[in-house]
């Protein structure tokens, strides 16, 4: 490698200084001539965007497409307070090169505060589309108002992209993107036939192919591609077009529920690095997301890109954006012991993964490294930027939600098992509440055991002699009823839904919480995604007390287009026999009317949730007052056909600042004293 191209890859994104006065028909700094030799061909097929905005700075986008011999292409560049460009601040030569996939990145300083600008880019005298941009007002200015959306979760492969549509409508100060920009793999397990028709298959260059018939992203080529192809989407190209973007990724940018540089298709997939696919991703991630970051290319590690940063938004909010895969340990349960990602990142039995989690801890000596989401170093920056801020509010573009999620399965189909038994026998009737807990007593005992053998239901048996059942009769009628409704023997217990996320690693979070309580933080709240689903509520101290604590509040939007994540664990339960028996705590049909049963069971064990949705795809919504957080949940409609659809409703979250009540409770709480309660 020379040394020119060693300073080329060392970084990508080329300044601007915003000089103002200057005639629209005026030349810029750069006295080079302008290049007349580039071919007619080239265009400007995906848009612009702008992102990351600071008091004086902004970084804008664009990549030009076509094709002239691997030669860079001369591109002009104008920024102006004037929508007609009537007079320029900025009138800039810019170089793209085929090394970055002929995409620019141009940071513009000099900007004034709090002001909106216009920018677009031309080839000769053919101008891109314009994008409109707002720089964040100075730190420690008074600032009434803030107004944002953050979103999650836009698969090409399902559903439609309506929400980008109304999202680039809406007057906004910035949008927050907390991951899975893109899916890895195509048409991939996601791909359920209900597309509109504007997305079409997308068939990578490259590939790699998974047991089930998807191909997933596997090199540079690949990966360029998928955000090619996404921002095609005039939708998406108006939406980044209309405000600035403040983004971070998730798993998909790489693979799903990835760590590091691992992968986790199969069982023993994250045992081998792959470094040559994660630079990849992160090449082309850097390459297509108008972020103030820097890659090295000359570095060989994968971590040789750094996503974590913090903004300030006047006396109003500090807003920290982290990474929550690039430095994560592995999954505190590894899939190799289960089997798969049942057990391991999915329905987890609490205490086993407490006690796993305790293990690697110990093992440590008490240090949080190898069960941490965050890594050492982004753990004390968080901690650091969050107990130095001193903005009203403190938001966290969190990717993955903070919130406990959990079902107690013995208690949950006690319940549904109990009702049925007094379907079979109205004489039980009176006696439902005692069968409840009294079955779930038999049902906990056995899953402890970790085995059905000698399961006698011995404190159900007390429980129905009441009314004259006798053992034969028992073993004649409610034995076979309630034996046919079990699950194996590894599902009675307390579980985790998704150890992927927060409830994985639980000791992290904790330090966390205990850092804000210990520092006296308030009004601290989490902008999540990942989950396919709407919640919102408290974060506790520890979950597990006794008495918990809220500390800080979650807001948890659904996916722009995703499958959701009812329809997931819908089509685990219809087709896996092992979990059939979970089905009427995931969904039931009455009428033919799909009921989302595991809203209810969500919210029957887990008391700190205030909203949850999660058979919905959507967008949220954030105003933000000294004195308020409002966040609306805009759900859309589902495709009928391949007809797209506008939102059918909101969910309004709105939280007040926190007033302190006893020195080791924080958080924010609606008007009703409950934090984020559905309106």
């Amino acid at each position: 490698m020379d040394r020119r191209q060693f300073l080329k890859w060392g970084s990508f994104l080329t300044v601007s200084v915003a000089t103002g006065g200057l005639a629209a028909c005026g030349g810029g700094s750069d006295s080079e001539p302008e290049d007349t030799g580039n071919p007619e061909n080239f265009k400007f097929m995906h848009g612009v965007a702008s992102g990351d905005p600071k008091p004086d700075s902004v970084v804008l986008w664009t990549r030009v497409e076509g094709s002239n011999g691997h030669r860079p292409v001369r591109v002009r560049l104008q920024v102006s307070l004037q929508q007609d460009f009537s007079t320029l601040l900025v009138d800039q030569r810019l170089s793209a090169l085929p090394d970055w996939d002929y995409t620019l990145r141009n940071k513009v300083t000099g900007l004034s505060a709090a002001t909106r600008y216009y920018y677009r880019f031309l080839l000769g005298d053919r101008a891109s589309m314009v994008g409109r941009t707002r720089t964040a007002a100075a730190a420690n200015t008074p600032l009434s108002q803030l107004r944002f959306a953050f979103v999650s979760c836009q698969d090409w492969n399902v559903n439609h992209w309506a929400g980008m549509e109304e999202l680039a409508q809406q007057d906004l100060d910035f949008i927050v993107h907390v991951g899975d920009y893109i899916y890895e793999a195509v048409p991939g397990g996601s791909r359920n036939g209900n597309v509109e028709d504007r997305h079409g298959v997308l068939q990578l260059p490259d590939g790699t192919t998974l047991p089930d018939g998807s191909i997933y992203a596997t090199t540079l080529a690949d990966y360029r591609y998928l955000y090619r192809s996404y921002r095609s989407d005039a939708r998406l190209q108006a939406l980044h077009a209309a405000a600035p973007m403040i983004a971070v990724w998730d798993d998909h940018e790489f693979s799903d529920s990835c760590w590091q540089d691992r992968q986790t298709y199969s069982v023993d997939d994250d045992a081998t690095p792959r470094t040559a696919r994660r630079r990849s991703a992160n090449q082309a991630w850097f390459e297509f997301m108008p972020a103030d970051v820097t890659i090295d290319l000359n570095n060989p590690s994968f971590q040789n890109i750094q996503l974590y940063r913090s903004f300030t938004f006047g006396n109003l909010a500090t807003l920290l954006m982290t990474d929550e895969r690039l430095y994560r340990a592995d999954h505190i349960i590894p899939e190799q012991s289960t089997g798969g990602a049942v057990g391991s990142r999915s329905f987890v039995p609490a205490a086993k993964l407490a006690a796993a989690e305790a293990a690697k801890i110990a093992a440590a000596g008490n240090a949080l490294t190898p069960v941490s989401m965050l890594g050492d170093t982004q753990r004390a920056w968080w901690q650091d930027r969050v107990g130095g801020a001193n903005t009203t509010w403190k938001l966290w573009g969190n990717e993955l939600a903070m919130l406990r999620m959990q079902v107690d399965i013995p208690q949950a189909l006690a319940n549904l098992i109990a009702k049925g038994l007094t379907q079979l026998n109205s004489a039980l009737v009176p006696l439902l509440a005692d069968m409840t807990s009294a079955l779930a007593d038999d049902l906990r005992a056995a899953g402890a055991a970790g085995t059905y053998a000698g399961l006698t239901y011995a404190a159900l048996r007390n429980v129905v002699s009441r009314v004259g059942i006798d053992s034969a009769t028992f073993d004649a009628t409610i034995k076979p009823f309630i034996d046919s409704r079990l699950p194996p023997i590894t599902l009675l217990a307390r579980i985790i839904l998704n150890a992927d996320q927060w409830d994985g690693f639980n000791a992290e979070r904790k330090n966390l919480m205990a850092f804000l309580k210990a520092h006296s933080i308030p009004n601290v709240v989490a902008l999540s995604g990942d989950i396919h689903a709407f919640f919102a509520g408290q974060v506790m101290d520890d979950f597990d007390a006794a008495t918990p604590g809220p500390v800080m509040v979650d807001l948890v939007t659904a996916g722009m287009s995703s499958n959701t994540l009812l329809s997931r664990l819908r089509a685990m339960v219809d087709n896996d026999q092992a979990f059939a028996t979970l089905r009427d705590l995931i969904y039931s049909n009455v009428g033919g009317t799909l009921v989302a049963a595991l809203d209810d069971t969500l919210r029957a064990f887990n008391p700190w949730l205030r909203h949850v949705e999660t058979n919905a795809e959507g967008y949220a919504v954030v105003t933000l007052t000294a004195d308020k957080l409002n966040c609306a949940f805009h759900v859309m409609k589902r495709l009928e056909g391949t007809t797209r659809r506008r939102s059918q409703r909101r969910r309004a979250c709105g939280c007040s600042r926190w007033r302190r009540g006893v020195r080791s409770s924080m958080g924010c709480s609606c008007r009703n004293r409950q934090a984020c309660s559905a309106t």
